[in-house]
């Protein structure tokens, strides 16, 4: 079993876009509702598709990505998915079903974005992917 840790970049995780860069811990995200995540560790397979998505997305994910083998098999946690006390999410949710809202809530779903800001970038996978933020700093242009 894996994790992934990435930059991410060039995202926007509700309708108004913040320039931002988050260090994050990927997971497979099994379940999310708005009472509970459940993410688990990814499996070889899983962990080498979204290596590719990462290669084919390196303006999302800017420099180099460490993998980490653990034994540990994920998280189930009870969100009750409120608003955030911060000014970010706790948890980021790349899917095919993506809804972006004004509100920010602890867990919330994300799109991957061009440079400028203007085009959205399909994410491709068949499993959705949840990342928890451990740093970010604002993009200065």
């Amino acid at each position: 079993m894996y994790t992934i840790n990435t930059q991410l970049a060039y995202f926007k995780y509700n309708l108004d876009s913040k320039k931002l860069i988050v260090n994050i811990k990927w997971f497979k995200l099994d379940k999310f509702s708005n009472l509970n995540l459940q993410a688990l560790s990814f499996n070889k397979s899983d962990l080498e598709l979204f290596k590719r998505f990462i290669d084919e997305n390196q303006h999302n994910f800017p420099s180099s990505y460490f993998v980490e083998e653990t034994r540990k098999e994920g998280f189930d946690l009870l969100v009750i998915n409120d608003l955030s006390q911060s000014l970010l999410p706790w948890y980021l949710i790349l899917s095919k079903n993506t809804s972006l809202n004004n509100q920010i809530y602890k867990a919330m779903n994300i799109v991957l974005m061009d440079k400028n800001y203007k085009f959205n970038i399909d994410y491709t996978l068949d499993f959705d992917v949840i990342g928890k933020i451990e740093v970010y700093k604002l993009i200065k242009e």
